[in-house]
C-alpha cells in the first residue's frame, strides 16, 4: 500500500516529553497472514489483561510502515485488532495478489464482488472527491505508478499525459458491494484514504471490547481514543517538515481526535536542481507546487482527516484554509517551505516540554 505519510513520524510526547515506547510483538508481514482475511464479527474479547507495569502494546509493519498501539486493554483484545489490520492489508493494498484492488485493477472494465469494507472506503472517496472537484481521486492509481521515489524516476510527459487520460473518479460504478471501471484502464489507489478508514475501525473495535484509553499510530495517521491514563491529553508530536525526520516542533493536544499530516519532505528526491515529493495533482501528475510544506489536519474522524489533508494541501494556503474552515470539526496547521505557518482558528498546539 502506498505510504503517503511516513515522514511525519509523529512520535507520541507525554506532557513530560517522553515518548511513545516501542511496542513488543507483532507481525512482520501481512501479505504473509492468511488469518487476517477473518472479518472483525465473531471474534472474541476473552483473554489475558495488560500488566500492571503498563498498558498493553503491539507492534506491526503493516501498509509498509510501522504500526504501533498502546491501549489500556487486555492483549487479547490488541491480537484482535492485529488480524483486523492484516485483514485490511489483504484487501486494502494494490501491492497483494488477489486483494480488492489488486481484483479491481486487473478486471479491464467487468465488475467485481468486493468485501463491504472496501465498497464504504470507495463509496466515502466518491463523496470526498465530488467535495473537492476532483483534486481528490482515487483512479490517480496509474499515475502513481509511474512515480519511483525510492529510485527518483521522473516519468516522462507522454507516459504521464497517457495515464491522466485515465484519471476520473465517475468512471466508478459502485452499487452494494459491487464495483466497476468503466474506463478499462483506470487504476484506483486507496493510499490516501485508507489508513484513515483504518484507525477509525481499530479505535471502534477497541471501544467496542471496554478500552477507554488507547493510541493508535498508522505511520503518520494517529488516533488519540480517550484520554491518557492520568485523564490528561495525549500529546501528538508534530513534525517540522523543513527539517530532518524526528524533529518536531510542537505538539497538539488531543483526546479522542485524529491527527493526519501530508507533507513533502518524506516521499520525495531531488533531480535537476528540483525537489520531487509524492503529493500529484490529478490535473498535472506532477507534485503539487504551491509552497507548501505540510499541511496537519485535527478531526473526529481519521478518514477525514486523510482525504482532507491532501485536497486542503492541494489547494493550498489560502483555498486550503477556507476549506477547513468551511467544515465543521476540521482543524489545521498548514507549514511553507520558508517556515511560515498559518493555523486554523480552533487549531491548538504547545511547545514541546522536557523534563527537570
Amino acid at each position: 500500500m502506498l505510504t503517503r505519510r511516513h515522514f511525519i513520524s509523529l512520535a507520541t510526547l507525554s506532557l513530560l516529553g517522553a515518548s511513545l515506547a516501542p511496542a513488543l510483538g507483532g507481525c512482520t508481514s501481512a501479505a504473509a497472514s492468511a488469518a487476517g482475511l477473518a472479518p472483525r464479527s465473531g471474534e472474541g474479547a476473552a483473554g489475558g489483561a495488560a500488566t500492571d507495569n503498563g498498558p498493553a502494546t503491539l507492534s506491526a509493519f503493516l501498509f509498509d510502515t510501522l504500526i504501533t498501539i498502546e491501549a489500556t486493554c487486555p492483549e487479547s483484545v490488541l491480537e484482535q485488532a492485529e488480524k483486523r489490520l492484516v485483514y485490511f492489508e489483504n484487501i486494502f493494498s494494490k501491492t497483494v495478489p488477489g486483494s480488492d484492488v489488486d481484483t479491481i485493477n486487473n478486471a479491464m472494465g467487468t465488475p467485481v464482488e468486493i468485501h463491504p469494507e472496501t465498497a464504504d472506503v470507495i463509496a466515502q472517496s466518491i463523496r470526498y472527491s465530488e467535495e473537492s472537484n476532483g483534486l481528490f481521486d482515487i483512479t490517480i492509481g496509474g499515475v502513481v505508478s509511474l512515480w519511483d521515489f525510492k529510485e527518483g524516476i521522473v516519468p516522462n510527459r507522454e507516459d504521464l499525459d497517457r495515464a491522466l487520460s485515465h484519471v476520473g473518479y465517475r468512471t466508478i460504478r459502485l452499487d452494494g458491494t459491487t464495483v466497476q471501471l468503466l474506463d478499462p484502464a483506470a487504476s484506483i489507489d486507496l493510499g490516501g484514504i485508507a489508513k484513515g478508514y483504518i484507525a477509525d475501525d481499530i479505535a471502534s473495535l477497541l471501544r467496542e471490547n471496554g478500552c477507554e484509553s488507547a493510541l493508535i499510530n498508522l505511520g503518520g495517521n494517529t488516533y488519540a481514543l480517550g484520554a491518557r491514563p492520568d485523564g490528561s491529553p495525549w500529546q501528538v508530536g508534530l513534525q517540522d517538515p523543513n527539517e530532518a525526520r524526528g524533529t518536531a516542533f510542537a505538539a497538539a493536544p488531543v483526546i479522542d481526535k485524529s491527527v493526519v499530516a501530508s507533507g513533502i519532505n518524506e516521499r520525495s528526491f531531488e533531480s535537476a536542481g528540483r525537489i520531487y515529493h509524492h503529493l500529484l495533482d490529478p490535473a498535472t501528475g506532477m507534485p503539487a507546487d504551491n509552497g507548501l510544506a505540510s499541511v496537519t489536519v485535527v478531526s473526529d474522524s481519521s478518514l477525514d482527516g486523510d482525504a482532507c489533508t491532501t485536497t486542503a494541501f492541494l489547494l493550498g494556503a489560502s483555498a486550503g484554509m477556507q476549506f477547513v474552515e468551511n467544515h465543521a470539526g476540521l482543524e489545521a496547521l498548514f507549514i511553507a517551505v520558508d517556515g511560515s505557518s498559518i493555523a486554523s482558528s480552533g487549531m491548538k498546539t504547545e511547545p514541546l516540554r522536557t523534563k527537570e
